[in-house]
C-alpha cells in the first residue's frame, strides 16, 4: 500500500539541520525489526475451507445482525450457518447479557409464528449498532418471544471458533477515511477526507486530513503556537486459521502511514520540561466479512505532539515527516501469543530552524492506540517517530539560506514503540493470559549529522534537588514517557543529561548536577537498574550491600522498596574514569569544601562526590532502629575522566 500521510500542527519534531549552506534533507530510516512470530505448530485441517475476507463498506442506519447455527467443534470444519429472518439488536446489556431483537427494516415481523425466530444455542453476530457500538458476538441461552415481533434473549459471550469453525481467512486493508470518527482536541481543528482508493500498508494517496492553527498553554506558564496539517491512513490486519477445537493461528494488529508538516514556535522550555499536546482522538469500527459472517474490529487512537527538553532552550522549528510503522500480535497453537513491531521507515525533511540554549530537545508525533475484536481489547501500543536535537549555542536555518551555527548542534532520528497484548482475548478461543504480555520495547536512535562552528557559550551549570519521601520524583523526561523503571519502589531520577551527585542518609533526598560534564547520557538512552552486587569487583564498603553500576555507566537516580535500594544507571556517551573512592555519610556530612547545590536535605546527613566525579554505586543497609527500610550509607565516587 502506498504511504499514507500525516501532517501535523506543530510540535512534532524540532531539529532541522543544514549543512554546507543548503537545507539538509534527512532520510532517517529506522532499521526494520525482525518479525519473530513463530510458524504455526501444526497445519490446519486438510478440509478447512478458505473464506474470502473483505472490509464491508461503511454502513448507514441500524444494521441487521446475523443469527447463525454455530460451528460444531470436533465434528466439522464448516463455519456457522446463517439463519433467517434478519434481526437487529434494539437493546443490549453486555453486563447481564440480556438483549432485545426486532425485525430488520427489510424483513417481515415474526409475530404470529409458532416457532421463535431465534433458538437457544444459536449465535447472534451483530455489526456496530446504537445498542452495541462495538458490535456483539454472543450465544443465545434463553428466548422469550413477544407479540409485537421483538425477541428478548439471554446470552453468554461467544468465541470466534464457534462462528468461524475451521475457516481460514486473512485480511490486511486500509480503512476508508470516511469511516473514521474524529474528536478534536485542539480549537478549530479542520478535518478533510481524501478517498483516493488504492490500498496497502503506508502506500495510499488518500487519507484523513487534519489541520490546525492554535496557541496552546504549556505547563511552565508559557505557550506554544502550533500550525500545520496531518494526513493519515490506518491499516488493519486480521487473520484466522481454525482448528478442530481451538484456532491454529490468529493475528490482530494495525499500521499507520503518515505525512506531516508542522511548525512550532514560541516554546520556551526549561530543564525537565515534557509536554504532550493531544490533537485528535480517532475511532473506527470496520467490519471484516468472512464469507457471509461479520467480524467486528474496533480501532481507537489518539494523535499527540510530544516535546521534551533536558535543559533550557527556545524552540522555533518547521519540518515535514513521511513514514509508516505498525504493531501486531500473533497466536499459534502450542506456542501461544507473541508480539512484534514493524518499525517501517521514517524520512525527515528539515525546513526552518531557530534554536538557542543548552539542551537536548526531543519532539515527535505520538500515536497511542488500541485494536479490539468486538469489545475484547487485543493490542494497545504507543508509537512515536521523533527527532532529537542536541544544542549548545544557537542554530538558525531559514529555507534554502546558508545555516548560521554558533556552537555545536547534533541531530538524531529515532523511533519508540511500546505496548502490550491485553489479557482479554478469550473471544479468540485461546487460553486467557494471566496478565498483559508486553511488547519487547523497540527503541532505535540513529545519528543524522552534527556541526561545530563558532564559539559556544559556556554551559550553564544546573543543580536539581530530588525528594522521593512522599512519592516518585522523576525528572527524566525520557523515562517519564516510558514504563515504570522500578515498579513498586519509591524512586527519583535526575533530569536527562545530568547525573546524581549526592544522597542523604534518610529522607530520600538526592542532588543532581551537570557540573563538569553536560549531556552525560548516551544518545541511545541505554540504562539499567541495579539492586545487588552483580557488578562489584572490589569490596569498597565491607559489610554493606552495594548496588553498583556496570563499567561505563553513571548513577542518575535512586529507588527504595523496603529493604532494597536501587541505583538507576545510565550509559555515558563518552568514556568515564576508573579512579574511585568511598564516601561515608552515615555519621555526618561528607561533601566538598565548596559544595554546590546548597543544602539539598536539610536536617539529614549528606554525602556528595567532588565536582569532577560521578556516583558509580550506593552502599546500603538497615539501621537497627529501622527494620522496615534500608538507608544509603556510602557512595562510590569515580572520576569523570
Amino acid at each position: 500500500m502506498a504511504k499514507r500521510k500525516l501532517v501535523l500542527p506543530a510540535v512534532a519534531t524540532t531539529a532541522l539541520l543544514v549543512f554546507s549552506g543548503c537545507a539538509l534533507n534527512v532520510a532517517a530510516a529506522a532499521p526494520a525489526a525482525a518479525d519473530t512470530a513463530p510458524a504455526p505448530s501444526q497445519a490446519a485441517p486438510t478440509a478447512a475451507p478458505t473464506a474470502p475476507a473483505t472490509l464491508a463498506p461503511p454502513a448507514t442506519g441500524t444494521q441487521a445482525a446475523t443469527v447463525a447455527t454455530p460451528a460444531q467443534a470436533g465434528t466439522s470444519t464448516a463455519p456457522a450457518t446463517p439463519a433467517a429472518p434478519a434481526l437487529a439488536l434494539s437493546s443490549y446489556d453486555p453486563g447481564t447479557g440480556n438483549a432485545v431483537l426486532k425485525p430488520a427494516a427489510n424483513s417481515t415481523s415474526t409475530s404470529g409464528t409458532s416457532t421463535p425466530a431465534v433458538q437457544p444455542g444459536q449465535l447472534i453476530d451483530s455489526p456496530p449498532t446504537p445498542a452495541a457500538p462495538q458490535g456483539a458476538l454472543v450465544a443465545v441461552t434463553g428466548v422469550q418471544q413477544s407479540s409485537d415481533g421483538t425477541v428478548a434473549v439471554s446470552t453468554r459471550p461467544a468465541a470466534l471458533p464457534e462462528l468461524l469453525g475451521g475457516t481460514t481467512a486473512s485480511l490486511q486493508a486500509p480503512l476508508d477515511p470516511a469511516a473514521l470518527h474524529v474528536q478534536p482536541q485542539v480549537k478549530d481543528l479542520q478535518v478533510s477526507v481524501n478517498t483516493t482508493a488504492t490500498g496497502g500498508q503506508g502506500s495510499v494517496s488518500g487519507g484523513l486530513g487534519l489541520s490546525a492553527d492554535a496557541t496552546v498553554p504549556l505547563s511552565n506558564g508559557s505557550s506554544a503556537h502550533l500550525s500545520g496539517s496531518v494526513e493519515i491512513d490506518p491499516t488493519v490486519s486480521f487473520s484466522y486459521q481454525g482448528g478442530v477445537l481451538t484456532p491454529q493461528q490468529a493475528r490482530i494488529g494495525f499500521d499507520l502511514g503518515a505525512h506531516a508538516d508542522w511548525h512550532v514556535s514560541g516554546a520556551d522550555l526549561a530543564a525537565g520540561a515534557s509536554v504532550k499536546i493531544p490533537l485528535a482522538k480517532l475511532s473506527s469500527s470496520p467490519v471484516v466479512m468472512v464469507g457471509p459472517l461479520p467480524v467486528v474490529i474496533n480501532l481507537d487512537f489518539t494523535l499527540s505532539l510530544d516535546i521534551a527538553a533536558d535543559g533550557t532552550i527556545t524552540v522555533d522549528a518547521e519540518q515535514s515527516y513521511d513514514g509508516h510503522w505498525g504493531v501486531h500480535s500473533d497466536y499459534t497453537n502450542g506456542l501461544g501469543w507473541t508480539t512484534a513491531t514493524d518499525p517501517g521507515t521514517s524520512t525527515v525533511s528539515p525546513l526552518k530552524l531557530n534554536l538557542s540554549g543548552a539542551a537536548s530537545v526531543k519532539t515527535g508525533l505520538l500515536a497511542e492506540g488500541s485494536i479490539a475484536l468486538y469489545d475484547a481489547v487485543g493490542v494497545k501500543a504507543s508509537i512515536e517517530p521523533y527527532l532529537r536535537t542536541a544544542v549548545n549555542g544557537s542554530v538558525v536555518l531559514d529555507g534554502g539560506a546558508a545555516p548560521s551555527v554558533n556552537g555545536t548542534v547534533s541531530l538524531y532520528g529515532g523511533l519508540d514503540i511500546n505496548g502490550a497484548l491485553m489479557a482479554r482475548l478469550a473471544i479468540l478461543g485461546t487460553p486467557i493470559l494471566e496478565k498483559d504480555l508486553p511488547f519487547l520495547a523497540y527503541h532505535q536512535e540513529w545519528p543524522i549529522t552534527s556541526q561545530n562552528l563558532g564559539q559556544a557559550p559556556a554551559p550553564d551549570v544546573t543543580w536539581a534537588s530530588l525528594n522521593s519521601s512522599m512519592g516518585d520524583d522523576n525528572r527524566s523526561a525520557y523515562l517519564k514517557a516510558r514504563p515504570d523503571w522500578d515498579p513498586s519502589a519509591r524512586k527519583a531520577s535526575c533530569p536527562d543529561g545530568s547525573r546524581l551527585a549526592g544522597l542523604s542518609f534518610g529522607g530520600d533526598r538526592g542532588l543532581c548536577t551537570t557540573l563538569t560534564r553536560t549531556d552525560l547520557w548516551d544518545s541511545g538512552h541505554a540504562f539499567t537498574v541495579v539492586h545487588d552486587e552483580t557488578n562489584v569487583t572490589t569490596d569498597w564498603a565491607r559489610g554493606y550491600t552495594k548496588a553498583q553500576c556496570p563499567a561505563g555507566f553513571a548513577v542518575t537516580g535512586y529507588s527504595r522498596n523496603g529493604r532494597t535500594i536501587g541505583a538507576l544507571c545510565a550509559k555515558a556517551g563518552a568514556p568515564l574514569g576508573t579512579a574511585s573512592r568511598t564516601v561515608w555519610f552515615n555519621n555526618g556530612d561528607t561533601r566538598p569544601a565548596a559544595a554546590g547545590g546548597g543544602d539539598f536535605a536539610y536536617g539529614f546527613y549528606k554525602g556528595q562526590c567532588a565536582d569532577d566525579e560521578f556516583i558509580a554505586g550506593v552502599a546500603y543497609s538497615q539501621p537497627w532502629y529501622e527494620l522496615w527500610a534500608s538507608r544509603p550509607y556510602a557512595l562510590l565516587c569515580q572520576k569523570l575522566a
